[in-house]
């Protein structure tokens, strides 16, 4: 083509274009090989990827606004696919890569996806299994390098060697600069607590919204490093760890899973980061469980530094000057304790990470900013692309733990009767996909979006989540009860992973509790039970009676409607395998009170 003309950065393709020409020669994307050493694709290499598979696309005979779904985990590939999917005006779909069958053919149905993008084994088989039932996919394309004798199913690596052959880059320009913005860029199914999932229409216009917005309102240096760990089938991870990236021109580095991601830390010491609570919890957890094992001398030495830590906490969230001497004592703890501490964690070069999805707890949120990492804290949902809210820099704005901040720059937000959160602003979707009833429900002729969620502002904009609406409890003396805060408090205790709060309607509250299997495992071996089998392990008197007294200290701070009176402990973690979790790892309540009636039923009866 003739001299490079600039498109309008009002699709994320177009951006991702803008930035191609710039950034050619750039580290765009990394990932882990079976060998375990990174392969890296720079701008340039990935952009050449999209002309070969968007050319493919238009020969297939994919016109505007049809649909194709990524059933994938995070790679390459799945850029790849969707700024392809973009750049021809099709939307795209995405499917987490844990669905099974049944709920990635649900989806794919219901959204009218011709062409599906596969990871590899596993989602393939998932779709064949179900192949009958698919009424209007016509191809599965396999990111990995498998051999299927189904005339359905096609290699990636075959699609752009085809797509290369019959380069379209008149038509792909054509069509992305006359890409209308209101139209859907991508269909977003909500995971649900509750019944069939349903598909957030995110416009073009949605998508770069929000990315503007955050980076007006959370100004990051360009070039930024990531590693990122949520899949881009949820909307943070999109928006903020994708498009956000692109449009600073940054390094995105995908980690295998949670199991690799302290070794990636370590090994990319990245600048930037986005996460959900469990992995901040995760990662406190292990330092506490090596402080554990520490000399005396040690312990005593670093539970000092957290009390200078805590003295100097309300002068750092307001970017106050600290007092003379506590920021003698602070800099001599930075240089013995904290810096040593963020370079063990990989988090040495960290500018900042952004968590959302989930409370995060006051403690935890604290300990990182003592050690000198600047946690943000956010609010938003599939249906606001998604954030509406977040703590920023604090010095732009004091970082208030305990909320998710202020609004972004042109979002309206405030509080229905109930407490129900309520916004409005560019990043609001367009409806659910062929919801019309649905989105009546939760969006107002006048663009006002009903959250679900109960909360609270203060005087200066920042939002506080109490609960989710549907989520609260209402016990049979008609007190409000929000489980996931009690929760949240529960499970920072290191031998609880899990657990889900029952009592709506009941004179009490009474829990299923998951416990930590390797910390309880440490524990029982401290007292001579050498028992592994989890099963055998939590039906161990030693072992109920160290829960109990667990359960009692965690049960002191609260409210006596809160406490929890009785509880069963589980031999096997609560999942998507069973339904009782969301992608997102939110627990379905309802799920989990059919799996666990009777063990339920046993802990009401007087």
């Amino acid at each position: 083509m003739s001299e490079f003309k600039p498109y309008n950065d009002t699709t994320i393709p177009g951006i991702f274009r803008n930035q191609v020409e710039k950034s050619r020669d750039i580290m765009f994307l990394r990932i882990r090989d079976e060998n375990k050493n990174w392969k890296g694709y720079t701008y340039g290499d990935i952009s050449g990827q999209v002309d070969a598979l968007a050319s493919y696309f238009l020969k297939k005979g994919i016109q505007p606004n049809d649909k194709i779904a990524i059933y994938s985990g995070n790679r390459p590939e799945w850029v790849v696919s969707d700024l392809a999917a973009l750049a021809i005006g099709a939307a795209d779909v995405t499917v987490y890569p844990t669905n099974s069958g049944p709920e990635a053919e649900y989806i794919l149905n219901d959204s009218r996806a011709k062409i599906c993008m596969c990871a590899g084994k596993f989602q393939v088989d998932n779709l064949l299994k179900e192949k009958d039932k698919l009424v209007y996919l016509q191809e599965i394309i396999v990111f990995d390098d498998l051999d299927y004798k189904e005339p359905i199913v096609v290699k990636f690596s075959t699609v752009l060697k085809i797509g290369q052959e019959n380069l379209n880059l008149n038509e792909i320009d054509k069509r992305l600069r006359n890409i209308d913005v209101r139209e859907t860029a991508t269909l977003i199914y909500t995971s649900g607590t509750t019944g069939n999932p349903k598909g957030a229409m995110l416009t073009h216009n949605n998508l770069v919204s929000v990315v503007k917005q955050f980076v007006e309102h959370h100004p990051f240096p360009k070039r930024g490093t990531c590693v990122s760990l949520l899949p881009l089938s949820h909307a943070l991870e999109r928006t903020v760890g994708y498009n956000s990236m692109i449009h600073e021109g940054g390094t995105i580095n995908y980690t295998k899973g949670s199991d690799t991601l302290l070794e990636d830390l370590k090994d990319i010491r990245p600048t930037l980061a986005i996460y959900v609570p469990r992995v901040l919890e995760k990662i406190y957890e292990g330092v506490m469980s090596q402080l554990a094992k520490a000399p005396e001398n040690k312990k005593k030495l670093f539970n000092a530094s957290i009390n200078v830590g805590k003295k100097a906490l309300p002068y750092i969230l307001y970017n106050k000057p600290l007092p003379f001497f506590l920021n003698l004592q602070y800099q001599f703890f930075d240089k013995l304790i904290y810096s040593k501490l963020r370079a063990a964690l990989g988090l040495d070069r960290m500018i900042t990470i952004g968590v959302g999805g989930a409370p995060l707890s006051n403690e935890i949120h604290a300990f990182f900013h003592i050690i000198g990492v600047e946690i943000h804290m956010g609010y938003g949902l599939t249906e606001t692309s998604p954030t509406t809210h977040l703590n920023t820099f604090k010095y732009l704005k004091p970082i208030k733990i305990g909320t998710c901040g202020p609004p972004f720059p042109r979002t309206e937000c405030k509080l229905a009767e109930d407490g129900e959160i309520m916004i409005r602003g560019p990043q609001v979707m367009k409806g659910y996909y062929n919801r019309p009833e649905d989105t009546a429900q939760v969006l107002t002729k006048d663009g006002w979006f009903y959250t679900g969620d109960i909360g609270t502002i203060d005087a200066d904009g920042y939002l506080t989540i109490t609960d989710r609406k549907k989520d609260i409890l209402i016990t049979a003396g008609g007190k409000n009860v929000s489980p996931q805060v009690i929760e949240g408090q529960f499970m920072m205790n290191p031998l609880i992973e899990q657990m889900a709060i029952i009592g709506d309607q009941k004179k009490y509250l009474v829990a299923l509790i998951v416990p930590c299997f390797p910390e309880l495992m440490r524990w029982a071996k401290s007292k001579n039970i050498t028992e592994t089998d989890p099963k055998k392990l939590i039906a161990n008197p030693e072992i109920v009676k160290k829960f109990n007294e667990t359960v009692d200290e965690l049960n002191k701070p609260l409210g006596r409607v809160e406490q929890i009176k009785r509880f069963a402990l589980i031999g096997h973690a609560f999942s998507q395998e069973t339904g009782e979790l969301t992608p997102t790892l939110k627990i379905k309540r309802k799920i989990v009170l059919a799996n666990y009636k009777d063990l339920i039923e046993e802990m009401y009866k007087e």
